[in-house]
């Protein structure tokens, strides 16, 4: 697999820019779908991230003969699912450990315990029961591509209240652990404690970072990734996961 680092970091950087026309009228996109984590679980405080073989991701833009992305609103080369997504606002609501765990933690109107939910049974951020509606009405606008991983990366984001007080949305979040072009269907470990701010694991909140190109390594879909709440209980669980990825 090729490193390709030019693409890294871009998602987003012109998110500003290519939006005037576009915010209005039909209601905002769902997050895209993609499949990256065969899994993602934790055991004697070290994350187990577990790659799929083969992964790919939706988008609304099409890749042009060079490998480029080109927009389909306008030729913009814009990544509008995450400036949306970054524009939209982050609902609240109260959960209890046990229905959808502790505190707010909301993404969207419902929040963690009325969130739909993806195939690992997390949270999908800014998720909706009438994404499906949506994804018929633009059907012939979406597309799935071969992706390649081009970096994982894996950050401590903080304690409930502080990821509470300002989830991150799914763009390029600082790694404290990285691995650049893994394999695909390739396992990788994180310790908590290689990331957390403290001397040992520390419970909180945790961000898996993937950054994903097109399969020929010239387009960029930017960044998405799972965050997952991490307790120690006497043994280390996760409590509660979301879905972090870019809308449509």
């Amino acid at each position: 697999m090729r490193r390709r680092d030019a693409l890294r970091g871009t998602a987003g950087l012109l998110a500003g820019a290519g939006l005037a026309g576009c915010l209005g009228g039909d209601p905002a996109p769902p997050p895209r779908e993609s499949r990256v984590f065969e899994d993602v679980s934790i055991a004697d405080a070290t994350l187990q991230i577990e790659l799929v073989s083969q992964p790919f991701v939706e988008s609304r833009k099409d890749v042009g003969a060079s490998g480029a992305l080109d927009s389909k609103r306008g030729g913009s080369t814009v990544d509008l699912g995450a400036a949306l997504g970054a524009l939209s606002p982050i609902g609240v609501a109260s959960a209890q450990k046990g229905g959808g765990g502790r505190g707010a933690t909301g993404r969207g109107a419902g929040g963690y315990r009325s969130a739909p939910t993806g195939r690992h049974g997390w949270a999908v951020w800014h998720g909706s029961d009438d994404d499906d509606e949506w994804r018929e009405n633009h059907a012939q606008e979406i597309e799935e591509y071969p992706a390649d991983v081009d970096r994982i990366g894996v950050e401590y984001l903080g304690r409930e209240s502080e990821y509470e007080d300002d989830p991150p949305g799914p763009g390029y979040v600082p790694e404290g652990k990285v691995w650049d072009d893994p394999e695909p269907g390739t396992e990788l470990t994180a310790r908590l404690a290689a990331v957390s701010p403290t001397d040992g694991p520390a419970e909180g909140w945790y961000r898996v970072g993937v950054h994903l190109v097109h399969a020929e390594g010239t387009a960029d879909f930017g960044w998405q990734g799972a965050d997952l709440e991490v307790d120690n209980e006497g043994s280390w669980i996760v409590d509660k996961a979301w879905h972090v990825k870019p809308r449509l």
